[in-house]
Parts: structure tokens; sequence; C-alpha cells
């Protein structure tokens, strides 16, 4: 899944919370939430707050995601750290 803007790392979040809530995973469905709120403010913050969140998704739940959802996670995840390692 490649990105191209913060839009899409916006809306990959909402989904990706959404599906954690539909999989009675209210807390990480909300840390994730809390990420995606970041939006608004400095991009620095708000790619930051998105690893730490998904980080935290792929240490405790990733198998609920499928393979495909995981495959994503990680995707998302490498993205995330060569835009903020490049920084």
């Amino acid at each position: 899944m490649k990105l191209s803007s913060n839009r899409q790392l916006y809306d990959y979040l909402v989904s990706l919370s959404a599906e954690l809530e539909s999989c009675g995973k209210a807390e990480l469905s909300a840390i994730v939430g809390a990420a995606s709120r970041c939006a608004r403010g400095m991009s620095t913050e708000f790619l930051g707050e998105s690893r730490i969140a998904l980080r935290r998704v792929l240490r405790e739940e990733a198998s609920i995601l499928g393979d495909k959802g995981r495959a994503d996670l990680l995707d998302v995840l490498q993205q995330l750290d060569s835009a903020l390692d490049h920084r």
C-alpha cells in the first residue's frame, strides 16, 4: 500500500481504527484514532504519532488484520520510517 499524501495516511488510519473497533479492540482503535486527529497539526507530529500507533498495533494485534492487513500495516510503517528518518 503506497501512500502519496498525508490525506491517504489519514484515510488509512481512520479505516484501521474502524476495523479495530469492529474486532473489539477499542483501546487500540482509540490510539489509532488519536493519531489520525494529529493530521491537523504539524506534518512531523502526524507522521510520528502515526508511527507510534501503528507499531503498537503491530506488536499487540496484527494477527487480527489478516495477511493483507498485516502487509499493508508493514508497508505503511516502512514508509513512515523512511519519511521520518530522512527529515
